[in-house]
């Protein structure tokens, strides 16, 4: 039988409902753990036991390591499998699921390129980009060549646009030496497209969040971000 994690929790027709403790448990259900030791193409949920977090934080308290395996629930992601002349490939995920024994709250274990509430992978997303910013390829012909409507690519585009400026104030964090004299949006991608895994293992890292989520993208309601530390990694 199939498992799916619900996101959204209709409201109690009790007008005594304790409506905060219910927004709590709405928010431990999107707490998640990145595993940047994974991809979409390798991930496998059987890999998991307790040693394997035994140096992981917990996003949500101070505890370390205290976790126990706590079922898994499936979706769907699109990666590319190879670089040049690759192949789209749309996998169904069993995403596992843990629990601190400290707080008892529940972590989604992502795979380092995959972004919350998006089908699409970090990959793919970049690749879109470089062809559109850096290569200067059309729209439409983005689109015919990987069978997308134009209207997704554009999408894809609005993405990286309303995310630009938090890129662009993460590089100066972290890298203020390689900003460009120009800081437009092909100087941005020229800087994050490669290790594109490991620009976005420092932008959780920095700010908590996943680069392009756009789920909770002002702020409010987000979840807590955390990052598997493998064992004998300083926390």
């Amino acid at each position: 039988m199939e498992k799916h994690l619900s996101l959204t929790r209709k409201p109690s027709p009790n007008p005594h409902h304790d409506t905060s403790a219910l927004a709590y448990r709405c928010s431990q259900d999107r707490i998640m753990v990145y595993d940047f030791l994974q991809i979409c193409k390798t991930y496998d949920k059987n890999i998991y036991n307790r040693e394997y977090f035994k140096a992981t934080p917990c996003p949500a308290c101070p505890a370390v390591g205290r976790f126990k395996m706590h079922g898994s629930y499936w979706r769907y992601a699109i990666y590319f499998d190879g670089f040049e002349g690759c192949e789209i490939i749309l996998k169904r995920m069993e995403i596992k699921r843990i629990k601190c024994v400290s707080c008892r709250t529940t972590h989604a274990v992502m795979p380092g390129d995959i972004i919350p509430y998006e089908v699409l992978t970090l990959f793919v997303i970049m690749y879109i980009l470089v062809l559109f910013y850096l290569k200067k390829v059309p729209v439409l012909k983005i689109a015919k060549e990987w069978n997308f409507s134009y209207q997704f690519i554009y999408c894809v585009l609005w993405i990286f646009h309303i995310h630009l400026n938090n890129i662009r104030q993460y590089i100066r964090e972290v890298s203020p030496e390689d900003i460009p004299a120009v800081f437009d949006a092909c100087g941005v991608l020229a800087l994050i497209k490669k290790p594109y895994i490991k620009f976005q293992y420092g932008y959780i890292k920095t700010t908590r969040r996943p680069c392009f989520m756009c789920k909770f993208f002002d702020g409010r309601g987000a979840p807590p971000i955390g990052v598997h530390a493998p064992r004998g990694a300083a926390t």
